[in-house]
């Protein structure tokens, strides 16, 4: 099998092409525009001889056209967060909408990650059947995106809030960010504890790619929720469990979060596919937190 992995080098991307390397029967174009990336973690992957890194911006059409042909596309490839797009909506429109619809002219059938954010501020157990309510410049962006890559052969994928450690870690993850602020400051404040998330760990994406990659039949031309219900947590008892390993006090904000998110996810769906779906969200914080400890010192 060949597959284009787009964003190869970013957080999740570099977890997944660690599982696809040792897979010699996949050939894989790990797709990225970032030269530096290239040139730090782009040099781990080029050992195997089943990895091929590309530099290519999705969003330039001539380049798109020129990567080579593959059986499946896994498009990962996004300007994310909502404070990063918000900041920047232009950016997150050209790379987050064009750079999908660059994606789609290949007609290639294309392994999708949206995200869970499209649910919005919905405030009840959401399954894939709920309407969504994107709120950000971020969600809103990716919403467009699924519309655009349900006109060819696809799987959509809406995962949870990403965690976790990796070889391209995001700091700016709510976990991590939280994580940091308690360890460096011993104090922090909050918009909306009681709102609920949904968290799923990097590793878990990487290895949901590989299996739905293997199993693509099973899950084509469907739309599926990500996670597992240990990671529907609110913001509060995200804060209880930091508080396990780490001595720090919090306090709300009076406000709204401009992050606005508040839903509980349905993962029936997922699980009918996949059963290898659940993880124990708890069992990952001490990690986390031994990392920023030491990072921060």
């Amino acid at each position: 099998m060949k597959i284009i992995l787009t964003g190869a080098l970013g957080y999740i991307g570099s977890e997944t092409l660690l599982r696809f390397a040792q897979t010699p029967a996949i050939t894989v174009y790990a797709v990225d525009n970032d030269a530096r990336a290239i040139c730090d973690r782009g040099a781990y992957y080029m050992r195997y001889p089943n990895i091929h890194i590309i530099n290519c911006d999705i969003t330039n059409l001539a380049q798109v056209k020129q990567l080579p042909q593959a059986d499946l596309i896994v498009h990962l490839a996004a300007k994310v967060g909502y404070l990063s797009s918000g900041s920047n909506p232009k950016l997150t429109e050209e790379i987050n909408i064009r750079g999908v619809e660059n994606i789609a002219t290949l007609n290639t059938p294309v392994i999708f990650f949206s995200t869970g954010s499209v649910y919005g501020q919905i405030g009840e157990l959401c399954d894939e059947t709920v309407a969504p309510n994107p709120q950000s410049v971020y969600a809103k962006t990716k919403y467009c995106g699924e519309q655009i890559i349900k006109q060819i052969e696809h799987i959509i994928f809406r995962p949870a809030t990403a965690y976790g450690l990796s070889l391209k870690t995001r700091h700016d993850l709510i976990v991590h960010d939280l994580t940091q602020q308690a360890v460096k400051n011993q104090q922090l404040e909050i918009y909306q504890p009681e709102a609920r998330r949904s968290f799923y760990s990097v590793q878990k994406l990487a290895e949901l790619i590989e299996f739905a990659c293997a199993n693509y039949s099973i899950f084509k031309n469907n739309t599926y929720n990500v996670g597992c219900e240990s990671g529907n947590v609110t913001k509060q008892q995200l804060l209880e469990l930091l508080q396990e390993h780490i001595d720090f006090d919090w306090r709300r904000i009076i406000g709204v979060d401009a992050d606005s998110r508040d839903y509980n996810v349905n993962y029936s769906k997922l699980k009918l596919v996949w059963p290898n779906f659940n993880e124990t969200f708890v069992d990952k914080i001490p990690a986390i937190v031994e990392y920023y400890k030491q990072w921060l010192q």
